[in-house]
């Protein structure tokens, strides 16, 4: 190793700590030489590496982000020979303390376009081979037209003479007010929850710490899914307090105790006031449940970043608050803590990741003049700015988008993109992966259940319902995301959006489909574009709470209605069970679609009998039953409480004690009524002329 790489790196190290700020540091050479360099710089010093190789000594490759969030390190080295994994990438930064570098290790920044970055794969789908990274192409670009520090093995080093910065001093008055606010609120006996949000850095964790020690006389429970991200918060209530700050190893310190979510939610504790802290890494149905936990209820978390359903916090969870808690207090704290204003490596990561992109949504929307083109990875990659706003839009729509999917939205090869513009201006994105059209012996193979090959999501699952390689073997379109801009919803604009992409690729593949969190709304959106639901899961979204569904376009020369009919039999059987507690609305659509039969004699027969006399609830409700699975879109002829009372009470087979306000039923004999008229309606119905029996 040359020392004279690393001679002014000292200097310059010491100049970003009086400036408080931190930098990228890129190590440029093979493996075995920045290893060597990184040991040079970090010499005994406070260090995180992250990597897959033993070289590393003491590194780590996380699986999950929550394992390295919430420390801080002078210096953070990740190996991107391991892969460059823009979620653990991002994630890294985010522990690097002031005055401190992220120390990247690339290959030589102008080989990265041929460079076989191992991360690659996780991108690719089953039969595609790359042939380069569009993502690495656009990284090296960003890197040499911005200021970052750079070793290079093979020519000299691209560092700085010095570090000058303006010198800054440290505003803690955003946080005190912040601080002074959430104070006041909790002093009201029915203070609604409070939200505080930051980007990374802007002390929010300390806030909760200082909460605990102003009230140090009453019993409060920290909430995180890591309890190493809660350290910050136990350090500072001890400053406050005066005492000895607590190790890793303790859960409680004065009137402070650490409890995960799940254990807070199962022993149900008496609390004064609950901190949830990185709120947005708890899945939102959890987030509901710990709502019940205290009279008092503070939630933080990064809004900008990397946690794995941040944007389902931001989404679903706020407006889950809005509609049951309208009054809540919302506070954002803007002034970074842990390191001075306009930091290089904050906004290094924002312009690399795309971070900081904001949707610029048009003020007007005239559907007539929105023109629809598809895009390819090439565009994306020479037009920062179309690409920017796509991922943008993508984000605000969809509650489950992190930097991850800008590396799968420019380096997966199956992947269409098509957009909507009204001028200059984005107004929709449909994403679309293409699958299928692999070899008759691994479609076997595949549905027979031996293989499970990366990507093919839709193909697989579709061929797995009933063995039919068919939908393996033929080429599929399955649309991943379709986002479309506040202002231009309600317009036709999805829906054209689609109906292009289906023009665009019809004559390419030989069927379309999509998955997404099943809402009653959302499926009745597909619905009228044509898609049918195939299949409902079996295990809910841990972020959203919600079970996907997978729906098929009906015009497909390939055996739809034989899957149909199998996920109709399936529906009707799991709905008193695992789908006991889905909203009937949604049971509702997912059932007046599905294929309908003719009805036995002996069961018109029966429905005539009964429907002409008095008959006791147990006579009619297998009946009913059968009436419903035999022609599931009588649904839709019945009033709505009709409606609903028939799905609660008969398919999924609610007591009607537990639900008697909703089902408007207040003792036997009105349950009695409720089926008298059920049948009434039903039976009329069937026996009208318009209906096919």
């Amino acid at each position: 190793m040359q020392d004279s790489k690393l001679s002014n790196l000292p200097t310059l190290l010491g100049e970003l700590k009086q400036a408080r700020h931190r930098q990228i540091l890129l190590l440029c050479g093979s493996r075995k030489w920045g290893i060597a360099q990184y040991k040079a710089i970090i010499r005994d010093n406070n260090a995180l590496a992250l990597s897959n190789d033993a070289q590393f000594e003491q590194a780590i490759w996380p699986q999950h982000l929550h394992q390295i969030l919430g420390q801080e390190f002078q210096f953070v080295c990740y190996d991107g020979y391991s892969g460059i994994v823009p979620n653990k990438l991002t994630a890294a930064a985010g522990t690097v303390q002031a005055g401190g570098l992220l120390i990247l290790l690339l290959p030589v920044l102008d080989t990265l376009k041929q460079w076989c970055d191992p991360a690659l794969e996780k991108w690719l789908s089953e039969g595609e081979t790359p042939s380069s990274s569009p993502f690495l192409v656009r990284l090296a670009k960003l890197i040499t037209q911005h200021q970052v520090w750079l070793i290079s093995e093979q020519a000299n080093n691209d560092l700085p003479e010095h570090y000058i910065a303006p010198p800054t001093s440290l505003n803690l008055a955003p946080q005190a007010h912040s601080l002074a606010s959430i104070i006041k609120w909790l002093s009201h006996k029915t203070a609604a929850p409070v939200l505080l949000s930051a980007d990374r850095g802007r002390g929010k964790s300390t806030v909760l710490g200082l909460i605990a020690a102003h009230y140090k006389k009453q019993n409060i429970v920290i909430c995180a899914q890591q309890r190493r991200a809660v350290q910050n918060s136990f350090k500072h209530l001890a400053i406050e307090l005066g005492i000895p700050e607590p190790s890793m190893q303790q859960n409680s310190l004065h009137n402070l105790t650490y409890i995960p979510p799940d254990t807070l939610l199962a022993a149900q504790p008496d609390i004064d006031i609950l901190l949830i802290d990185e709120a947005a890494a708890i899945p939102v149905p959890m987030l509901k449940q710990l709502l019940t936990c205290s009279p008092k209820v503070v939630f933080a978390s990064t809004l900008v970043g990397y946690e794995g359903n941040g944007r389902g916090y931001t989404l679903r969870f706020q407006n889950h608050l809005q509609k049951h808690y309208p009054n809540y207090l919302s506070l954002h704290l803007e002034e970074p803590i842990r390191y001075a204003n306009n930091d290089p490596l904050e906004n290094q990561m924002r312009l690399l990741f795309a971070l900081d992109s904001e949707y610029d949504a048009p003020s007007k929307i005239l559907p007539t003049s929105i023109q629809y083109q598809s895009v390819a990875r090439a565009d994306l990659l020479n037009d920062e700015t179309l690409l920017r706003q796509v991922f943008a839009l993508l984000v605000l729509a969809h509650y489950q988008t992190s930097v991850n999917d800008l590396r799968q939205l420019l380096d997966s090869p199956s992947n269409r993109l098509f957009i909507a513009t009204q001028a200059d201006h984005l107004v929709g994105v449909c994403l679309v992966n293409i699958e299928g059209n692999l070899d008759e012996a691994l479609a076997t193979q595949i549905a027979l259940g031996t293989r499970r090959p990366a990507g093919h999501m839709m193909a697989q699952q579709l061929a797995q319902l009933q063995g039919d390689t068919a939908f393996i073997t033929h080429k599929g379109a399955r649309i991943v995301r379709i986002a479309v801009a506040p202002t231009a919803q309600q317009q036709g604009v999805g829906q054209a959006l689609i109906g292009f992409t289906m023009q665009q690729l019809r004559d390419q593949v030989s069927y379309f489909g999509s998955s997404f969190g099943a809402q009653a709304k959302l499926l009745r959106f597909w619905q009228k574009l044509g898609f049918e639901a195939v299949k409902l899961g079996y295990k809910q979204d841990k972020s959203s709470g919600e079970f996907a569904v997978l729906v098929v376009h009906q015009d497909t020369p390939l055996n739809i209605p034989a899957i149909r009919t199998q996920f109709k039999s399936q529906l009707f059987f799991d709905l008193p069970d695992l789908y006991l507690d889905l909203p009937w609305k949604l049971v509702y659509e997912l059932c007046r679609t599905l294929p309908s039969c003719k009805f036995k004699q002996t069961t018109l027969r029966q429905l005539t009998y009964l429907a002409n006399k008095p008959s006791t609830q147990q006579q009619i409700a297998p009946l009913l039953y059968d009436a419903i699975m035999t022609q599931p879109n009588l649904l839709s002829a019945l009033i709505n409480i009709s409606q609903m009372r028939l799905i609660l009470l008969l398919l999924q087979r609610h007591q009607p004690k537990e639900l008697a306000s909703e089902l408007k039923i207040e003792s036997k004999k009105q349950l009695q009524l409720v089926f008298q008229q059920l049948l009434s309606e039903v039976y009329a119905e069937i026996t009208s002329t318009k209906r096919p029996i």
